[in-house]
């Protein structure tokens, strides 16, 4: 091919190479211009339907809060849920005090006597159990156990405010039980006790008690055990609520008592005084939880209509177990005797009756073994001849 047309050839390829660039290009702008006015469209165009809000996590409808459980439900209602959650609260406890206390009194680590590689966390751990001081696992588990006992206080106050023959407003005695447990544990990490003794000891001038802790511990013994009667004496199975609130004021008491001689006593016993101090308000704490459970639990068997146990049933359990035999047999027929008197009345009577201007009322229940039943030799009368006995007497008192 001559150079000539080569060089005229190349020209016409490049044109067409351009023309074909050009229109997809066009294409391109087109493609772009028909989106953008779609979406200008529909952004203009209101929309009918509001869109559905994202949501982070998909739910089941029985994950709603109102469908969830009430605090009251899951207090133990039944004997064996009441005696495993105060075994469960006596045991934790034993197990937060009984190192430390040991240690205290035997003078000597429990644990890790010899160990040389992990001494200092068995040291932490020591600490963690020491009974000396409120800020250890016991103490921890008496500020839980208060507030736990706090929390059902009112959960009892709530059920008790609608009882019907409540008259008096006695359910606001569980509102001041709570607001004294709520003290208490506040008094168990802030010194509310040496501010009040202090303030009425200035007041007064009368230091009751080794740097007047005497007032303060006046002041809790008769409001707790004021407040504590106004609730426990009003329900019917009380036995058990005021049988753990007792042993909870009285290992207080302990505590006060050991406080007490610490403070005025001699060094040598004033440490062993406090530790069996700490001990004991543990201990209250802990009763105190427990003493609440058992007044929840009476209270729940209240509100759902469960039987009572009372003195008198069981006295009357007792007489029916002692009958004999033969007097069972004897009430069983005439109970049977008058079922059939009862069904046996027929219309004839009743009319008879209505004819003379008079109604007579048959009692079968207050003589169930009378005369009529039996004959002059003590046969048992068969259901025709007692009636037609009846019919006679009636018809000569009639007479």
């Amino acid at each position: 091919m001559p150079a000539a047309d080569r060089a005229g050839s190349c020209p016409a390829a490049s044109w067409m190479e351009s023309a074909t660039m050009s229109l997809a290009a066009s294409q391109r702008r087109d493609q772009r211009r028909r989106l953008v006015v779609s979406w200008n469209r529909s952004a203009s165009t209101p929309s009918t339907s509001q869109p559905e809000p994202r949501r982070l996590a998909d739910y089941a409808p029985e994950a709603l809060p109102e469908h969830q459980p009430s605090l009251a439900t899951l207090l133990p209602a039944g004997l064996g849920g009441f005696a495993l959650a105060a075994t469960g609260l006596l045991v934790f406890l034993a197990a937060a005090v009984g190192v430390g206390l040991w240690e205290a009194v035997a003078g000597g680590p429990v644990f890790g006597r010899d160990a040389t590689r992990f001494a200092a966390t068995l040291a932490s751990v020591r600490r963690c159990l020491a009974v000396h001081s409120l800020l250890s696992l016991g103490g921890w588990l008496a500020q839980i156990s208060l507030i736990s006992a706090t929390a059902t206080a009112l959960i009892v106050r709530l059920m008790r405010r609608h009882r019907r023959d409540d008259y008096g407003g006695r359910y606001r005695a569980w509102g001041w039980l709570a607001g004294l447990f709520t003290a208490t544990a506040c008094a168990g990490q802030v010194p509310l006790g040496g501010l009040f003794s202090a303030f009425l000891s200035d007041a007064t001038g009368i230091a009751l008690g080794p740097n007047g802790m005497g007032w303060w511990v006046l002041l809790a013994g008769l409001t707790y055990g004021a407040v504590g009667l106004w609730a426990v004496l009003p329900l019917h199975e009380r036995a058990a609520a005021g049988v753990w609130l007792s042993l909870c004021l009285s290992a207080w008491a302990a505590a006060a008592a050991c406080h007490w001689i610490g403070q005025s006593g001699e060094l040598s016993g004033r440490d062993l005084s406090l530790l069996v101090g700490n001990v004991c308000w543990m201990a209250g704490g802990v009763l105190a939880a427990i003493a609440m459970l058992a007044a929840a639990r009476t209270v729940l068997r209240e509100v759902r209509g469960l039987p009572v146990r009372t003195a008198s049933d069981t006295a009357s359990e007792n007489g029916a177990t002692a009958a004999t035999p033969a007097q069972t047999t004897r009430k069983a027929a005439a109970n049977a005797i008058e079922t059939d008197d009862v069904s046996g009345r027929d219309e004839g009577d009743a009319r008879y009756g209505q004819r003379h201007g008079q109604t007579e009322f048959v009692d079968a229940t207050n003589t169930p073994e009378s005369d009529e039943d039996f004959d002059q030799s003590g046969q048992h009368l068969s259901k025709a001849e007692r009636k037609r006995l009846r019919k006679l007497s009636r018809m000569s008192r009639a007479a």
